[in-house]
């Protein structure tokens, strides 16, 4: 999937946001580059740009995108400069120039990882199975989580997550061909998991 910044602020979008904080409306914002600054690090890139500049800290959303297929939102901070401006400081792994952020009116950075927030504009075994393994993911992040940005997951961890995915990957074709989402040919294993062909299992059932 190729998740990346909206092009533009769509109905699908403008829903998500609303289910994220209805009180407030997502915004583009361009990226302000500053010499120094940790790419991923928003909460600390914030704060020693406060210290230097003055200004407050927003907290928000930043709103991805895999068009027409998938959303994710990613808790993050923005600065405030004197005029209330909105100034996005934190360079991007991805080098997006910028990014389209939708403020939040109750939550705060209090120390802790918070997960992304994921939803899916479709029903198919690929983004059923990236929203599981996205929660995954986090999980085994935020047991190796210590304040530092850089987090440094075992490669036993990493392997795990991949083994996973392919189980929940394969398990997510095989309900979409029980639904008859997906065709089944008659000699491949029957997706109910008998270890029998098709043709010899739930084909005979269905026909």
């Amino acid at each position: 999937m190729n998740i990346t910044t909206p092009n533009e602020i769509s109905e699908e979008i403008l829903e998500f946001c609303g289910e994220i904080d209805s009180t407030t409306k997502p915004v583009f914002l361009e990226f302000f580059q500053v010499d120094g600054y940790i790419p991923g690090e928003c909460y600390g890139n914030v704060e020693k740009h406060i210290e230097k500049n003055g200004g407050d800290v927003q907290y928000g959303w930043i709103i991805w995108e895999d068009s027409k297929i998938f959303l994710e939102a990613e808790f993050h901070a923005i600065w405030v400069n004197k005029k209330g401006g909105y100034i996005d400081v934190t360079p991007k792994i991805d080098k997006e120039d910028r990014v389209l952020f939708l403020p939040d009116s109750e939550r705060r950075f209090n120390g802790e990882l918070r997960d992304n927030i994921r939803k899916a504009l479709v029903d198919n075994a690929d983004v059923r199975t990236r929203i599981k393994v996205g929660k995954r993911d986090f999980e085994i992040r935020n047991k190796y989580y210590r304040g530092n940005p850089v987090i440094q997951i075992p490669e036993f961890e990493l392997k795990n997550l991949e083994s996973y995915r392919s189980k929940v990957h394969s398990e997510e074709i095989n309900k979409d061909k029980l639904e008859g989402k997906v065709k089944i040919r008659v000699n491949e294993p029957c997706p109910c998991g008998s270890g029998k062909k098709y043709k010899k299992c739930c084909m005979s059932i269905k026909q």
